[in-house]
């Protein structure tokens, strides 16, 4: 129980739970049942406290119109239909906005019909059963390839116990010493997992010796990242192969493309993240991987190789004066979403051949 309970002269003795306590689990979702269930106490007792302290739960969803809401889906969903109600809503978590289910369902509905009916027509895909001690037991580490025609991999790290991600970052390379970097940084924010469990590349042999294979946690997550939007960029950059605006022979348009893109892909990656890590998930009682991660963290405080996949080294480059001045006129994440940075691709390929 984390709840302390106080003694009085007569009567059970009274459970301590602070203001502080209930904002703290109310920012990650959790429901009053689940709170109760971690403090250790009665719903009631939660219910309670929450009108003690004039908390209301209600008063969390945002009071946006259908037409302000409707603009935010647009923007989110951005012609990919892959994404469902729950990717959406936990996006929009993610941003600080609180809205009911339903209403993101009939946003869905409204702005995009067509991929809805898409949704319903597709299968649903049916999980193992896997399960791990607690938060930090294990790591499930990766490499995504899908981009590498380009020279971009996906590094991804997720949680065994909770499903969080803890990290997921685009790279021009499949290094051991970039996996590692990313790994530490993980490790800086969410502590040190007891165990790692990786793919036979040699990119995770790094990570290995500093912690001196089942891996279906992290391939679902790269079935659902295809879907978040490494499917939106493959076809993105196979369109503008086609239309002969790129030339993946040529360095100078490969440097270009990365310049151009990697920033945006990190950017749609964060969102992913957010999305991801705070949607409910089925076999949890639609309980996210963050609220795991968070509730599993308090129950454990209440107790006491060469790389498979190379990916060739970009031989352009650019001097620093000239670099310092693309980085002047051009700014990757600048421009219209409509575009999706094709202008800005075109200008850096004029720039850097002229």
């Amino acid at each position: 129980c984390l709840a302390p309970r106080i003694r009085g002269r007569v009567g059970q003795p009274r459970c301590l739970i602070t203001e502080e306590q209930l904002q703290f689990l109310l920012s990650f979702n959790f429901t009053v049942q689940q709170i109760a269930d971690i403090l250790g106490v009665s719903r009631r007792t939660v219910t309670q406290r929450l009108r003690q302290h004039n908390i209301t739960i209600r008063g969390r969803y945002s009071n946006m119109t259908n037409a302000e809401l409707d603009e935010r889906v647009i923007d989110l969903v951005h012609g990919n239909d892959e994404l469902g109600p729950d990717a959406v809503r936990a996006r929009l978590f993610g941003e600080g906005i609180v809205v009911q289910r339903r209403r993101v369902r009939q946003s869905l509905l409204r702005t995009n019909p067509a991929g809805a009916a898409l949704r319903a027509m597709s299968h649903r895909l049916h999980r193992r059963k896997y399960r791990v001690a607690g938060p930090n037991s294990l790591w499930h580490l990766d490499g995504n390839h899908k981009l590498i025609r380009w020279r971009i991999v996906i590094h991804g790290g997720i949680d065994g116990f909770s499903r969080m991600i803890v990290f997921l970052q685009a790279s021009n390379n499949n290094r051991s010493s970039t996996v590692m970097e990313q790994f530490v940084q993980a490790v800086d924010q969410f502590g040190v997992p007891s165990r790692v469990r990786c793919d036979h590349g040699g990119e995770n042999n790094a990570v290995c010796l500093f912690m001196d294979v089942f891996e279906g946690q992290i391939e679902r997550l790269w079935r659902d990242v295809w879907n978040g939007l490494s499917n939106v960029y493959h076809s993105l950059f196979t369109l503008l192969e086609q239309d002969g605006i790129l030339d993946i022979n040529s360095e100078t348009h490969l440097w270009a493309l990365q310049y151009v893109y990697m920033p945006r892909i990190d950017r749609d990656l964060q969102h992913f993240v957010n999305q991801w890590n705070h949607h409910g998930l089925r076999t949890t009682r639609y309980m996210s991987p963050y609220r795991m991660f968070v509730r599993g963290c308090l129950r454990l405080q209440s107790q006491n190789l060469t790389e498979r996949v190379a990916v060739p080294a970009n031989t352009f480059a650019v001097e620093p004066g000239r670099l310092q001045e693309l980085q002047h006129r051009v700014d990757p994440l600048a421009g219209s979403r409509d575009r999706m940075g094709v202008d800005l691709l075109q200008e850096v390929l004029s720039f850097l051949l002229s």
